[in-house]
């Protein structure tokens, strides 16, 4: 790609890195720290990727654009989120040259040490150049589900009165590569790789751990992104910003971070009256969040229309068949045998998208050629790897290791103001350095308004919910009363905030999954449903702990009622909703399904996972009272191995939108055996005239069915296959064959076939 000339070599993007230009760059001694052997005083950048030595590397960023490709694009001045910006007053000198001096430090920080990513502590190398990480991502346009060729997609969307959306969150589950995608951005900016990027004269990228919500923009500058002995009169880079913000893009990396977690709109600093609309009207801003804080971004205090939504979706399918391939380079087998046990899972295929879990997924078959089937496992097994690697794997030193700065952990993530940061006072001395060995944490030198300190932080979030929450089951042991006390103090801030933390919790432990399952019902009671954000969070919980043990009684009532809707979920949730059902009834069949008998209709709607239908479909054996079965919209759905498994006793059976186009001789002989049915809806589902005869010779052993919808199939010219099959169905009343592509043939042929049913009533719309 043209972008691949145009970017430097990472030699030279060192050395750029290195010495820069005048007063306004780092000092040589500070960039050349930037690649120390050891990854105890590295710069926590929280990466998601990684590189094994003769592997593929792993990036979080979706593939720049070819320059050549990208028109110019002149900025069109926005306010506000959509107004225009007052007219640019002219600079003076010292504002000007603030500015040039700040866009040259900034470059060279971008083009050096901050172009160097943090890798997994389960591989070799601290650190890699970000362009050898590099790795295409899904971006998906929020509410019109539209994939984005690249980020600059981003900054180009407009109103429709066609100015510039300045405004742009960014939502992805924990891992799925938000952090590396605007590490590349301001890389792209630093070495002029991107037309759209090069109308910025300014970009910053802050890390939101490190802010509060009163944080000054120009103050976060100086702290994480310039050099100590920077010379650059900050009045006079914040009278540049305000003159001349349509020449600025701010990027805001983790808002679910932000040390503040209980605002106050009269304490807004700078950067949260940025993301309001209240201060530099017509600065671009692109901020990140895991979904769980999407609420309290988008908000009457923060941001509003307009803005762009677009969620960070990690590896494609094709991705991931791609990378594992590489890793695997040599050695065919062992790759076919990765990607195999990852399609054969639900979970594994939804973890398989986050590029940092993917490279996990590979390291750990390369070991044992087996993979864990939770994400709680699978954290453990590479904690378990990453002290095995530094040789600190003796007899109980991990799980010692991981409660000890476990418990430092969840105090971070109870306090008011969510402390991912660390003094190494708050550490047992020996606890530190094992942990900073292994690389579990890191500590880096920071500087906040002139003062310096170390930090200790952990490497990435997740490590910091997955050690708080080893913590928790140890507690749950030692002092159940504290862990209660715990427990309810986490409900009460919001169990979706602390999603990863309970879940972790739960993982392989009946005990604890069993609590958390007890207070979802009495907190959430209402909330809990097959439907629901809440619901969903606890049957993930449910999941984790892969107990033998059911929920309780009345968490069991909130999901299994007499109307069950599962419509349009992803994998992740599909695969926590199954293991439930599956464990209801499995649980529970020597007791005639008491749970499962209570169930008449059952909704799945835009579910694509045919591993879903197939593995829901054997639990309806025992939804023994089950009379309406909707499955519309769901694509290709193996309706053999659905229908084999439908009650008798169905009186309603919706099928419509389902790709069952040549396939009826597989499944017909199963509807047959449904003998109540009355209704039934096979519209759009691809059908031709060879599966049309099909049905219609099962269907004349159905005697109560009244009404067969065949809507948009294209039946043109066979109604001389059916007709006469459909004659044999006496107490047919109505017939929907409208979009079916019928001749005046087939219409005669229908009209004479049926003429004696019509006498009787039937109605036929066409």
């Amino acid at each position: 790609m043209a972008e691949q000339e145009q970017l430097m070599p990472t030699q030279d993007a060192e050395r750029q890195g290195q010495v820069a230009d005048g007063d306004c760059a780092e000092t040589q001694e500070q960039a050349l720290a930037l690649r120390r052997p050891d990854n105890q005083d590295q710069t926590t950048d929280d990466a998601h990727a990684s590189h094994h030595s003769g592997h593929p590397s792993v990036d979080i960023s979706e593939n720049p654009p070819s320059t050549s490709q990208q028109p110019t694009t002149s900025h069109v001045a926005s306010g506000a989120q959509g107004r225009s910006t007052p007219k640019k007053m002219k600079l003076d000198s010292p504002a000007q040259d603030a500015a040039d001096c700040c866009e040259d430090a900034l470059k060279s920080h971008y083009r050096g040490k901050g172009s160097f990513v943090k890798v997994l502590p389960w591989v070799g190398d601290d650190r890699k150049h970000i362009t050898e990480i590099y790795t295409k991502l899904q971006l998906i346009l929020g509410k019109y589900k539209v994939m984005l060729t690249s980020y600059d997609d981003i900054l180009q969307r407009k109103t429709k009165e066609g100015d510039l959306i300045l405004i742009a969150v960014l939502t992805g589950l924990a891992v799925r590569g938000k952090t590396t995608l605007f590490d590349k951005i301001a890389y792209d900016w630093a070495v002029g790789s991107s037309q759209v990027l090069r109308k910025y004269k300014l970009v910053f990228l802050l890390k939101m751990h490190a802010l509060e919500q009163s944080s000054d923009l120009v103050d976060a500058v100086f702290d994480q992104l310039l050099a100590k002995d920077v010379c650059i009169e900050r009045g006079a880079l914040d009278m540049f910003i305000k003159n001349s913000p349509g020449k600025v893009l701010v990027l805001l990396d983790g808002f679910d971070e932000l040390m503040t977690t209980s605002l106050c709109e009269s304490s807004f600093g700078s950067i949260l009256e940025i993301l309001s609309g209240k201060m530099l009207r017509g600065c671009t801003v692109l901020v990140s969040t895991r979904p769980s804080h999407l609420h309290r971004l988008v908000s009457e205090e923060l941001v509003q229309e307009p803005f762009t939504h677009v969620e960070v979706m990690g590896f494609s399918r094709k991705d991931v068949i791609e990378y594992v391939n590489k890793f695997h380079i040599g050695e065919p087998d062992k790759a076919k045998g990765l990607l195999n046990k990852i399609k054969s899972s639900g979970l594994l295929s939804d973890l398989a998208a986050s590029p940092m879990l993917l490279l996990l997924m590979c390291v750990l078959w390369q070991e044992e050629c087996t993979l864990p089937e939770t994400m709680s496992r699978l954290y453990h097994d590479g904690f378990s790897y990453i002290f095995k690697r530094k040789g600190l794997d003796s007899q109980g030193k991990v799980a010692k290791v991981v409660i000890e700065i476990g418990k430092v952990a969840l105090h971070g993530l109870l306090s008011p103001d969510q402390s991912l940061s660390f003094k190494e006072s708050d550490f047992e001395p020996s606890v530190l350095e094992l942990a900073l060995k292994a690389g579990i944490l890191t500590r880096q030198r920071v500087r906040k308004r002139l003062q310096s300190h170390n930090s200790v932080q952990f490497f990435h979030k997740t490590f910091q919910e997955f050690s708080a929450a080893a913590y928790l089951q140890n507690l749950l042991e030692a002092d159940p009363e504290e862990f209660h006390k715990i427990l309810n103090e986490i409900m009460s801030k919001g169990a979706r905030r602390f999603e990863y933390l309970l879940r972790f919790c739960c993982g392989d432990n009946e005990a604890c999954t069993y609590e958390i399952m007890k207070v979802f019902q009495v907190r959430y009671q209402e909330d809990l449903s097959f439907e629901s954000e809440m619901g969903l969070l606890a049957l993930h919980c449910f999941f984790e702990g892969q107990s033998k043990r059911l929920p309780p009684e009345e968490f069991i009532h909130s999901f299994i009622t007499d109307e069950i809707h599962i419509r349009g979920l992803n994998r992740d949730c599909l695969n926590s909703v199954i293991y439930f059902v599956k464990c209801v009834a499995e649980q529970t069949k020597d007791s005639g399904n008491a749970y499962l008998s209570k169930v008449h209709k059952l909704h799945v709607h835009y579910c694509t996972w045919t591993w879903f239908i197939e593995e829901l479909a054997v639990t309806m054996c025992a939804m023994t009272n089950l009379h309406l079965v909707d499955f519309n919209s769901n694509a290709d759905i193996s309706a053999d191995k659905l229908l084999r498994h439908l009650p008798n006793l169905i009186h309603k059976l919706y099928l419509a939108g389902n790709n069952l186009g040549g396939t009826a001789a597989l499944w017909c002989m199963h509807l047959k055996q449904l003998k109540s049915l009355t209704k039934l809806d096979l519209s759009y589902c691809s059908l031709n005239g060879q599966d049309m005869k099909h049905v219609a010779e099962s269907l004349r052993d159905l005697p109560s069915l009244g009404e067969l919808r065949l809507n948009g199939n294209d039946l043109g010219g066979t109604a001389a296959l059916w007709c006469m099959e459909v004659k044999q169905l006496q107490h047919l009343q109505t017939l929907y064959l409208m979009g079916c592509h019928l001749t005046e043939e087939d219409k005669n042929h229908i009209d004479e076939s049926l003429s004696n049913l019509k006498k009787n009533g039937l109605s036929i719309w066409t």
